[in-house]
């Protein structure tokens, strides 16, 4: 029998009238891998009749989380050194709790529901004639807890059409490539953490040599604290409140009031400068191939839809991972070329025009509940088209010419990517 996740595992303030995710009145913040889920809905797309779905592939980050054990120390040094100058309704102590660490949110598991909902009206047909056929429908998530959470809220919601789905797969973070593969990959452990990690230092200090004083001078100014110095850390953690304010409560008015939008988009630059080197595609080469597994998967998926006799046997798979799982797959995809005009690696000296036009942007493309989804379709008896959607928002890669594009553009774009050997590539020599 299934375990579900049950909004009593955790405290939580109530909370208060939802907003819509980054905007608050008229400011809009760009919060990164912690920012909520956009407010969104499924397009529908009228295609001709001789197009027919046969199959979906969905990619999704778990929920809204509580604070990890790592970042929970971090988050009480900042309550510390804030304390003489905030509210004591600032300081929530649930967000610090050790026993909440890295758990989906009620918020979380709110918005999983919604977006099962709404693939369940927008894919209807495509799954009820798939859960009606034993085998060709399938979840599969990593072995973190929120992701099996999440997993199983999106099971129970699609549930309601049969009860009899068969259960979420569960992958040992011991041997997942699929999800989880940054864990068990000696060379990009080494060539990330070790290589990477100085370049990411530089670049933030080339940053806040630049930015650093402003930003800093204006949080005093808000706070108060003409006699107390923040670093840029104390900062960045400080807009890191913001962001799980709103995320996980719906909470504009707290830590949210110390930033404007500018500001904000220089904070997730800053963030953006680690995350696209750390997991992206201006990191270690390794970057772009640590999805392989994924891939090889979901092609795998592919092939049999594209072969089976009958279109209902084709399977969709519900995968669940991490913000890293959904950056390495944009890497993978080249997606910085799909999502922005300026396709340069980012720098600390990059002007805020063209951090704003950049392609690798976290607050859209991981925040919490991210997801890529790839719609099959057939055309005629034996053509295949696909589509790709980022947030349950259509995207164009750069060598299509529409949004609905040949598969066999797909098929060559990874070739290099498909049937990889990825304890090969990660073997350190």
């Amino acid at each position: 029998m299934a375990v579900f996740y049950s909004s009593s595992m955790i405290r939580t303030r109530p909370a208060h009238t939802a907003v819509t995710a980054g905007n608050f009145g008229t400011k809009k913040l760009s919060l990164s891998t912690k920012a909520p889920y956009p407010d969104t809905k499924i397009p529908n797309i009228a295609l001709p009749r001789s197009f027919e779905l046969v199959q979906v592939q969905q990619l999704t980050r778990h929920g809204a989380r509580y604070p990890t054990l790592a970042e929970i120390d971090e988050l009480k040094r900042v309550y510390k050194l804030a304390k003489p100058y905030v509210p004591s309704k600032w300081l929530v102590e649930d967000l610090v709790d050790a026993r909440n660490a890295g758990l989906l949110a009620e918020s979380g598991r709110q918005e999983i529901a919604r977006i099962a909902e709404r693939s369940l009206r927008h894919y209807n047909q495509i799954l009820k004639e798939a859960i009606g056929s034993s085998g060709s429908v399938r979840f599969v998530s990593s072995e973190r807890q929120r992701t099996q959470d999440s997993a199983r809220e999106f099971w129970r919601v699609l549930s309601t059409i049969n009860a009899k789905l068969p259960p979420v797969t569960v992958l040992p973070q011991a041997n997942d490539t699929i999800l989880s593969m940054h864990h068990i990959c000696p060379v990009w452990l080494r060539d990330s953490a070790l290589v990477q990690q100085h370049v990411v230092v530089r670049e933030l200090q080339k940053f806040d040599s630049i930015n650093g004083r402003a930003i800093q001078e204006k949080i005093k100014r808000r706070l108060g604290s003409a006699k107390t110095a923040f670093t840029m850390d104390d900062v960045q953690t400080m807009y890191t409140l913001c962001a799980y304010d709103i995320s996980l409560y719906q909470e504009p008015n707290y830590w949210c009031t110390l930033f404007d939008s500018t500001t904000a988009d220089y904070l997730e630059l800053r963030k953006d400068i680690y995350y696209s080197r750390m997991y992206g595609p201006y990191g270690a080469d390794i970057n772009k191939r640590m999805a392989c597994a994924l891939m090889t998967d979901m092609l795998r998926d592919i092939d049999l839809a594209t072969t089976a006799a009958d279109s209902r046997r084709a399977v969709s798979t519900f995968r669940f991972g991490h913000a890293e799982t959904v950056m390495f797959v944009s890497a993978l995809l080249g997606l910085e070329d799909t999502l922005g005009s300026v396709n340069t690696p980012i720098v600390g000296n990059m002007t805020l025009a063209d951090a704003r036009q950049r392609g690798f942007k976290t607050t859209m493309l991981a925040p919490f509940s991210a997801n890529l989804i790839l719609e099959l379709y057939r055309h005629g008896q034996q053509t295949y088209y696909f589509r790709l959607l980022l947030n349950e928002q259509p995207i164009r890669l750069s060598v299509c010419d529409d949004d609905i594009c040949q598969l066999d553009i797909l098929r060559n774009e990874l070739a290099a990517h498909v049937g990889c050997n990825f304890n090969q590539i990660c073997k350190v020599e």
